[in-house]
């Protein structure tokens, strides 16, 4: 009798003791599942842009048919312009393309509106940015009276360029060049799609490009 019950003991204690291990080992297994899974390795968090500060170079343009090579600045102000091209602030970035589409580059001084002045359709312009070389080819050309520029927001990817006109004036220059140009597809040009703009639409786009244009012109330059 003794030994009967004996033995129902143990199968009782056999029984919790497995129990105990199967609930341990899934536990085991839950805390494990990351390490353990087979699915393909997701791919690494996009880093952002550091914070943009004005003066910084964000770009560098180029155009081959004028051997013209210069970095872009970020900042639309006096003392920006007088190093060169300088990055409107309110728009895209050059080379952005998802968010704002639509990046505007003011040029200033006799350096940069001649060679804004020369630029030609058809011309190709090189942009090498954080996102990758972009090109773009020059559609448009038009001049216009400093209060009828208007930056506007565009569906596609677009590059404005903006200069005083004409090139060398006698006093103020009167009138503002815009020269338009639309991105073209670049063979080996390598994107790095692992960075992405610290920007964002904000709704102010036109407002703060238009106030930092007024401000870069404020001169008649």
């Amino acid at each position: 009798m003794l030994r009967i019950l004996f033995r129902r003991i143990l199968a009782a204690t056999g029984t919790l003791l497995a129990a105990a291990v199967l609930i341990a080992a899934a536990g085991a297994v839950e805390i494990l599942r990351p390490a353990l899974s087979f699915s393909a390795t997701p791919p690494p968090s996009t880093p952002a842009l550091g914070r943009i500060c004005a003066g910084d170079t964000i770009a560098r343009i180029s155009v081959p048919r004028l051997n013209y090579e210069a970095p872009v600045r970020e900042g639309a102000d006096a003392a920006t312009l007088a190093h060169g091209p300088g990055h409107v602030p309110g728009t895209a970035l050059p080379g952005e393309v998802s968010g704002r589409k639509h990046a505007v580059i003011a040029l200033a001084g006799d350096s940069g509106a001649a060679f804004a002045s020369q630029l030609l359709v058809g011309d190709v312009v090189e942009l090498r940015t954080p996102f990758g070389l972009r090109n773009y080819r020059v559609v448009s050309r038009r001049a216009v009276r400093p209060e009828d520029l208007r930056l506007d927001p565009t569906d596609e990817p677009t590059l404005t360029l903006v200069s005083s006109y004409p090139a060398n004036p006698v006093g103020p220059a009167p009138l503002r060049l815009a020269v338009s140009a639309e991105p073209v597809s670049t063979e080996g040009a390598r994107s790095s799609s692992a960075t992405r703009s610290v920007t964002r639409s904000t709704g102010r786009m036109l407002t703060l490009a238009e106030t930092a244009m007024s401000r870069a012109f404020s001169d008649g330059r």
